[in-house]
């Protein structure tokens, strides 16, 4: 008997969003959680509704390693807010922009790694399906990579690639980009999606590969930021306010990376004296 697989979309309005032109930008937990980090903080500042999830039987309620790895794992759920059970998801929010200064829209697709190939798959076409549905025109896959210095890339088209060293982007020469997002953009390209796949460069932390590395992450923000905010026709009106949007964007992540650090110290300390009260250096 096969394994049941089963992937569905549950969207939370009774009609789709009216989207100006609008570019989606995916992310997933990863490699340094680089990723996963700029999307969630563009999420949080941004502050999006959330208007979609996608649910599968193939997405584990936790990992015990790295989840893009196939780490071993254990069905169940997420506690939210509150303490209310929440089944784990890819969450899809969409940011509504000046339609005056005709700027378009961003749909911002916070991903989660499937257990196995065949459940990636499946979630990441039930994803590719909906963001054809809110006509995504050009989708941006956020990662990282421990092989080449600056933010690199690759794209579904080659006009893409001229387009990206435009913005200083040069192609990347690593031949994989393993998890949720990179099947998405190619995915999505079968839906005539243009993508593009940004990787920052980040270093590796052999005790937990998903450590958040804040700084590259930052560096992710910046990028995408000046790839999808300006606007050519913006009033200096606008340029302020996509400004403050930015800035408000770099405080978090330098707030949560001072937190990081502070809790980190606060365990050092506390296993430091443990050690020596049980008499170890």
């Amino acid at each position: 008997m096969g394994v049941t697989r089963k992937a569905w979309i549950t969207y939370y309005d009774t009609q789709k969003p009216q989207l100006h032109e609008p570019i989606a930008i995916v992310a997933s937990p990863g490699l340094r959680s680089v990723g996963k980090v700029a999307l969630d903080t563009l999420v949080e500042n941004l502050e999006p509704p959330l208007v979609a999830e996608v649910f599968s039987y193939g997405f584990p309620g936790v990992y015990y390693g790295p989840s893009f790895l196939g780490a071993p794992s254990h069905v169940g759920v997420h506690l939210a807010a509150g303490n209310l059970v929440a089944l784990p998801s890819v969450r899809i929010y969409v940011y509504k922009r000046d339609q005056q200064a005709r700027s378009r829209d961003l749909v911002l697709v916070s991903g989660y790694q499937a257990v196995d190939p065949p459940s990636h798959y499946m979630v990441a076409a039930k994803v590719a399906e909906l963001l054809a549905e809110l006509r995504i025109t050009r989708l941006f896959a956020l990662g990282a990579q421990v092989i080449e210095e600056g933010i690199r890339c690759c794209a579904t088209d080659v006009a893409l690639l001229a387009e990206m060293a435009r913005f200083g982007i040069a192609q990347t020469a690593v031949d994989r980009f393993i998890g949720f997002s990179g099947l998405v953009t190619a995915l999505a390209g079968k839906q005539g999606i243009k993508g593009v796949c940004l990787f920052a460069s980040t270093s590796q932390n052999e005790n937990n590969p998903e450590y958040p590395d804040w700084s590259a992450a930052e560096i992710l923000v910046t990028k995408v930021c000046e790839i999808v905010g300006v606007q050519d026709d913006a009033d200096s009106e606008e340029k302020s306010s996509e400004h403050e949007e930015r800035e408000a964007i770099f405080r978090a992540l330098r707030e949560r990376e001072s937190e990081e650090e502070h809790a980190r110290a606060r365990a050092q300390k506390r296993e430091r004296k443990r050690e020596e009260q049980i008499g170890y250096g």
